[in-house]
């Protein structure tokens, strides 16, 4: 089973070779299944000659939009010469992007060494398996209910709200309707009289995107910090999607007012490299010893080459104060389009990511549908729905104001017809 669009006879071609070759657990579900021949900037270019406006950023990836002049400038310059993999050696390229990286914390005091991964779920279980070592007599592990921190291992067992994981206990979130911050201490107050000296870490997600959405307000995470410190039980922060001014900070952290204790990055890190990291305490990081946390692709050139130029970039363009204008912009964009079609039901942000919650399942897989089919020959892509109903919007942080009108247009354009 695969999906057709009228007139496209390569994507459609292309489409069944893959339903018949690869297994549909290897993507997640995406009602358009667009076929990209090439992409620029912000725009992807299918097969079939249809030219997109890109609202994804490649699931929170390509910050920087797609064939960015100057990073991949850097990018080939960084990587020049040097072999690919190197698991059993090193090359300065490494050194740089983790002194860099830590550099760029500079406003955490407790980042202070680092753990390099290939994505973000390995990242994550790297940050708990340090933590588990550092405190080898603690067994219980803290989540925050709907996070989602990966598919694999220990990242799967803290993701959602029920756990296989004996050992792991979720704590409340604030959703739409957030308790008063009493309720949140008192629950986790009740873990810790339960656990005395016993509580391995604590995880959680700046704000619940797989979930739909949902941001928190700032005092939610200074509290838990606070009582993450008070029984020196280890806070850890997973930035895979919110890293590199998705948020309007370059980190999350700093839009939350928090310091954690070991941050978790991926996704916009390295513009499209596969790539992740792990920052923190010298202590937790230290805890693992040789080869614990080691893995045949962590650290590889090309990622760490890519992390240099990525950094180069946000610094030489000033990425992350152009990002604080545009997501203003953006913000009223949407808010316009909830006023405009009555199906959307609410919008939910910051920076350049947002949740456009639609009425129901059916009706967001046709927005997704549509947006892409607005012209015969243009539209806005997008992911397909979150959580059921909700539809994520996290364009490159490069996008411009012209291509916002446009992709105002194409909605307005498109969702007229449902």
């Amino acid at each position: 089973m695969y999906i057709k669009h009228d007139a496209e006879t390569k994507g459609n071609k292309i489409r069944k070779q893959w339903a018949t070759t690869i297994g549909k657990g290897q993507s997640t579900y995406t009602p358009t299944q667009v076929v990209i021949e090439k992409a620029k900037g912000r725009y992807l270019y299918t097969v079939d000659g249809r030219r997109l406006i890109d609202f994804t950023s490649g699931v929170l990836v390509q910050n920087l939009g797609y064939q960015h002049p100057a990073f991949e400038k850097y990018f080939r310059d960084y990587k020049k010469n040097l072999p690919r993999n190197v698991y059993n050696m090193m090359t300065a390229i490494q050194t740089e992007a983790s002194a860099r990286l830590i550099k760029s914390m500079k406003n955490n005091p407790k980042a202070q060494k680092m753990l390099w991964a290939a994505s973000g779920s390995e990242g994550i279980q790297k940050a708990m398996w340090a933590c588990m070592h550092r405190y080898p007599d603690r067994h219980m592990l803290l989540a925050t209910q709907y996070g989602f921190h990966g598919k694999k291992g220990l990242a799967a067992d803290v993701t959602g709200e029920r756990s296989p994981n004996p050992n792991v206990r979720f704590v409340s979130f604030p959703m739409q309707n957030p308790e008063s911050p009493e309720f949140y201490l008192e629950e986790l107050d009740a873990l810790h009289k339960e656990f005395p000296g016993k509580i391995a870490l604590f995880i959680t997600e700046p704000y619940l995107g797989a979930k739909g959405s949902f941001h928190p307000p700032a005092w939610y995470h200074q509290l838990v910090q606070k009582w993450c410190n008070k029984h020196d039980i280890p806070f850890l922060f997973d930035e895979v999607q919110s890293c590199f001014g998705r948020t309007g900070n370059m980190y999350a952290y700093e839009t939350y007012g928090v310091q954690p204790d070991l941050v978790i990055l991926g996704k916009g890190l390295a513009s499209g490299e596969a790539a992740a990291a792990v920052i923190g305490r010298k202590d937790l990081i230290d805890a693992l010893d040789y080869g614990e946390a080691s893995d045949t692709y962590s650290a590889s050139t090309a990622a760490c080459a890519a992390v240099c130029a990525t950094l180069d970039v946000f610094k030489e363009e000033k990425i992350v104060a152009k990002t604080k204008k545009m997501a203003k912009k953006v913000h009223s964009t949407l808010l316009d389009l909830k006023n405009t079609f009555p199906f959307i039901s609410d919008i939910r942000g910051e920076g350049m990511v947002y949740g456009m919650e639609i009425e129901g399942d059916s009706l967001a897989n046709q927005c997704v549908l549509e947006a892409y089919r607005a012209t015969e020959k243009q539209g806005v892509h997008l992911l397909g729905p979150l959580a059921g109903k909700v539809i994520r919007v996290s364009p490159p942080l490069t996008l411009t104001e012209n291509e916002l009108l446009d992709a105002h247009a194409l909605l307005m354009k498109a969702w007229k017809k449902i």
